[in-house]
């Protein structure tokens, strides 16, 4: 009997796929997907190789403790810290920890003035040890969202030193914090906050450079007069002593110039943020804030991410042309995207004009440019 063909056993096996409703993962002539050692998938189509984006790669699964649960992209590292309102969850990326997202319920002790801060230093030099924390609190002279993050890396220090819950816990710092666009925010707490908006920012940590979607509600707790100095005859000098809190303080961010890529992985993610009935109730006991808010815990949060959501989508998208042509250059890249599904792909500058391919065309309108690229073409 005659050994039957390699090619035509592969015919008769594809038959019988096809026989059966199921398909070949990989078209015949074409090698498997390779999944690299970073997670990311390359394929090859038609004789063109093809690595996808980390983003475009990724794949999610549960992340619950007995506080909350949410999806987060595999392999990522989730850390906590804090109680009650003081919460705060940080996700990121062990291979870029620029890609992250980061929620805080509560940051207290933004004092009101420099004034306040010296006065609460006195007290301290007089013996008056409950006077040593605020003598260490970031002064946000001008309560607004943007200023909060503007010295939100001094908060973290001061928050990581004297908050005993968030022992092991470290925040984000978002340093040089740069306003990039800005957008008007109508939150539950819209009424109270001072300066509220939605902001997409700049800003590095550890000397690499990130950018990201930013939002807090900054309220004020109201005024206290406290000594600033030593009595000048019957009169004691006093400072006001008083402070804001941030409510409802998230960011999701990434590298630089990779955000347009992650952003709707991390706010996917996000959007499944929920915390536990036992977590609400511990909460509740606590008595830090109104019943009703902490009740509402999880609904907040959504709301928080949706505006986060439909300020992007309404974003000054000439930004991220601009950003992604420059980065392009630098890296020596051209776009192309595929004729027959519409993703857009990084190649080598001078690629196409080598290749002449037909089913891959340069880009050409700068509006694609505003869409993440799907992978690079080697």
């Amino acid at each position: 009997m005659k050994k039957k063909s390699v090619l035509s056993l592969l015919l008769a096996a594809a038959l019988a796929l096809s026989l059966t409703g199921c398909e070949l993962p990989w078209k015949l002539g074409e090698k498997e997907p390779v999944v690299n050692s970073d997670g990311t998938i390359t394929k090859e189509e038609n004789g063109v190789k093809i690595t996808e984006t980390a983003a475009k790669s990724v794949e999610t699964e549960l992340y619950e403790t007995a506080d909350f649960s949410l999806q987060i992209p595999k392999g990522w590292t989730v850390t906590s810290g804090g109680t009650a309102m003081y919460h705060s969850i940080r996700v990121q990326d062990p291979s870029q920890p620029l890609n992250q997202m980061f929620v805080l319920l509560k940051a207290e002790g933004l004092l009101h003035s420099q004034e306040g801060k010296d006065a609460y230093a006195y007290n301290v030099t007089m013996g008056n040890t409950w006077a040593q924390m605020l003598s260490q609190a970031p002064v946000l002279t001008t309560p607004s969202t943007e200023n909060f993050f503007k010295l939100f890396s001094e908060y973290a220090v001061f928050a990581e030193q004297w908050e005993p819950s968030y022992a092991g816990y470290t925040f984000p710092r978002f340093d040089g914090f740069t306003v990039t666009d800005r957008f008007a925010s109508a939150s539950l707490l819209s009424s109270y906050a001072l300066g509220e908006e939605t902001l997409r920012a700049s800003f590095t940590e550890n000397g690499k450079e990130g950018e990201g979607m930013f939002a807090a509600s900054v309220v004020d707790f109201g005024s206290a007069n406290i000594a600033a100095g030593p009595p000048s005859g019957y009169i004691i000098p006093q400072a006001d002593g008083g402070y804001y809190m941030a409510y409802n303080v998230m960011a999701v961010t990434a590298a630089k110039d990779t955000f347009i890529e992650w952003e709707s992985v991390l706010t996917k993610c996000l959007g499944t943020l929920a915390y536990s009935e036992s977590f609400v109730k511990a909460t509740e006991q606590a008595g830090e804030e109104k019943v009703a808010m902490s009740k509402e815990i999880s609904r907040i949060t959504n709301e928080r991410l949706e505006i986060i959501m439909a300020a992007w989508e309404g974003r000054n998208v000439e930004q991220d042309i601009t950003s992604q042509m420059q980065s392009d250059e630098t890296g020596g890249y051209e776009r192309v995207y595929d004729t027959q599904t519409g993703e857009i792909y990084r190649a080598e500058a001078g690629w196409y004009e080598s290749t002449g391919s037909d089913r891959y065309k340069p880009v050409t309108e700068n509006k694609m440019y505003a869409e993440p690229i799907s992978g690079y073409i080697e």
